[in-house]
């Protein structure tokens, strides 16, 4: 048999146990934040419907999706690899009209992108999304408690201080109607001025005028479009200078109307008032956002991008049911954060191994004792394992060395003479002193570290 080439396609990659340990840790943070919030799990296949998926991303997002090519010449019922979790939910928010609402949800899953990577922003073809949102409110409070639960959520992860200070930034697609109105282009350009504008920090202000030009934007518009997005002052006095210089254009003033309502709410919500800043050239370049649209970003390390990224679209649920049913929620970037975290030194990826414990046996003769050891470890919610062979114990030594494994028990003549009041020479790797106690001590040491 020929000998097959260990190699994975690009944009993907292996999570070792020294990546995957930090990695569960911080997915498990993630969702205790949500579950405070009152978000209950929902999971939903890799696999959709093409045309399920069709339509909803624009035309740039439709470019990358993974479609299916496998023994079906029915183009009804091709399949596509999900590209986001939101579409998914719509579809099942649609197929059970029953359900209570609102709607509250969480989603840790992976999704496929026919993107090219950028492993260093932590942008790979298959990736992990958290996704929170909730289906059945009005836009207000529940996209004020979005907005603060990413606050909490990021925060909490360490993002709250000098140069890993996370900011959400804040608008609102009525208001960027409004930009267009005032850019002298017609509503259906909004699409391609909101996917240009969303380059502006990717591509500078040079280049996105250049395409804005392009598209039909005279230069005097162009000046005025700059110096409104220029404005950068508090979050109140920045809306109160949109609303001066966009006055008479109705669609902006109901986004900046909507933008006041969800500062208002998120000051009752103890919000820091520097974790959120209003960004009149945050686009967000998905089609079916209605409202509200943020992003979190790190204003110190812009090459990071987004660790974060939602919005409102109140009429996605209704394109699968026809049911109007608004809709609030915000993508958590898992691999984002996780890259960004490395490069801040925020993750310890020293340990690779999840044992707590491990117990070595001196001779064969101990392996009995040894494993009522283990057996008493467990029950006490330690995690550990019996070096699987006896003597020698530089061997045990050195694999919990390797492996980050804080605590080595070893088992003697001596520990094992007394099988009714077993005990251990318990060392802690971190430290010198090793000790002879009883299994007991030896749990009350490690459960206190």
């Amino acid at each position: 048999m020929a000998k097959i080439q260990p190699r994975s396609f690009k944009g993907t990659r292996d999570f070792t146990p020294r990546e995957m340990i930090p990695r569960e840790a911080l997915i498990d943070s993630i969702k205790s934040v949500f579950r405070l919030y009152g978000f209950s799990p929902l999971e939903t296949p890799a696999l959709e419907m093409l045309e399920v998926l069709s339509g909803k991303y624009g035309d740039e997002g439709e470019k990358l999706l993974y479609k299916l090519d496998y023994k079906n010449d029915k183009p009804r019922d091709r399949v596509a690899l999900r590209y986001d979790l939101t579409v998914p939910l719509a579809r099942v928010v649609a197929s059970n009209p029953d359900w209570p609402m609102p709607f509250k949800r969480y989603q840790v899953q992976p999704v496929w992108r026919a993107d090219k990577p950028q492993p260093h922003q932590g942008r790979f073809r298959e990736f992990y999304q958290c996704d929170v949102d909730t289906i059945g409110a009005p836009e207000g409070i529940a996209d004020a408690e979005i907005i603060a639960l990413t606050v909490q959520m990021i925060r909490g992860l360490g993002f709250d201080e000098g140069d890993r200070t996370a900011v959400v930034q804040l608008n609102h697609r009525k208001l960027l109607e409004g930009l267009c109105t005032f850019a002298g282009l017609k509503k259906e350009q909004l699409s391609g001025f909101t996917r240009i504008l969303d380059k502006l920090d990717k591509i500078g202000r040079d280049a996105v005028f250049k395409e804005l030009g392009d598209l039909g934007v005279t230069d005097n518009h162009l000046e005025a479009l700059g110096e409104v997005l220029a404005i950068d002052n508090t979050n109140v006095e920045t809306l109160q200078a949109l609303r001066e210089r966009l006055a008479g254009i109705e669609t902006a003033q109901e986004g900046i109307d909507s933008l006041f309502a969800i500062l208002d709410y998120l000051s009752h919500l103890d919000v820091p008032v520097e974790a959120v800043n209003i960004n009149p050239n945050l686009a967000r370049g998905l089609d079916y956002y209605t409202g509200a649209v943020f992003e979190t970003t790190l204003p110190r390390q812009p090459h990071i991008g987004s660790l974060t990224g939602g919005g409102r679209y109140d009429e996605l649920i209704a394109l699968y049911s026809g049911r109007d049913l608004p809709a609030v929620g915000t993508t958590i970037g898992l691999d984002r954060i996780f890259a960004a975290m490395e490069q801040l030194g925020m993750v310890d990826t020293g340990v690779g191994s999840v044992t707590r414990a491990l117990i070595a046996a001196y001779s064969k003769e101990e392996i009995p004792a040894a494993l009522n050891v283990l057996k008493a470890f467990r029950a006490a919610g330690l995690p550990s394992e019996l070096f699987p062979t006896a003597g020698k114990l530089k061997k045990p030594f050195s694999y919990a060395d390797k492996q980050g494994i804080p605590f080595v028990a070893v088992i003697g003549p001596d520990e094992a003479a007394d099988p009714q009041n077993l005990k251990v020479s318990l060392k802690q790797l971190a430290k010198s002193e090793q000790a002879v106690v009883t299994v007991a001590e030896a749990i009350a040491t490690m459960l206190d570290e």
